[in-house]
């Protein structure tokens, strides 16, 4: 499984933010860092904010802050916010019509995995992405 790159780049902005010996971060500032499209992370940082997650600070030092308990903040939160968690409940095959009564060949071997993958990220929080260490993003 792989997340799309708005999912991608939502965690990795969340991560460096968190991570960051900066208060408040800028959209230019993370955009040079991460290299994530200038434009495309403005919106992204615009979602994030609409749902109390992040904070724009205004003025010349201005930025955007974590404003969340990194504790609080679910993996599945923040998929659903940038691109929606129905991408991951979808048939592995592509099929329209796969569901328990209409069922693909991989629908019964899929469905464990998508419960557990589902499970995973409402477990996972962003105080336990930022605890992993890794200095990559």
């Amino acid at each position: 499984m792989r997340l799309f790159k708005s999912s991608e780049y939502a965690i990795r902005c969340l991560v460096h933010m968190a991570t960051s010996s900066q208060e408040l971060c800028s959209v230019k500032h993370l955009s040079d860092e991460l290299g994530i499209p200038y434009k495309f992370l403005g919106r992204l940082m615009s979602r994030l904010g609409s749902e109390g997650i992040v904070a724009a600070v205004r003025g010349k030092n201005g930025g955007y802050q974590i404003i969340k308990p990194l504790g609080e903040v679910r993996l599945a939160h923040i998929v659903d916010i940038v691109e929606g968690l129905e991408s991951y409940d979808r048939c592995i095959l592509g099929f329209e019509t796969c569901d328990d009564e209409n069922p693909c060949p991989m629908h019964d071997f899929w469905t464990v995995h998508k419960n557990g993958i589902s499970q995973m990220m409402q477990d996972v929080t962003l105080a336990q992405m930022v605890a992993t260490g890794s200095t990559r993003i």
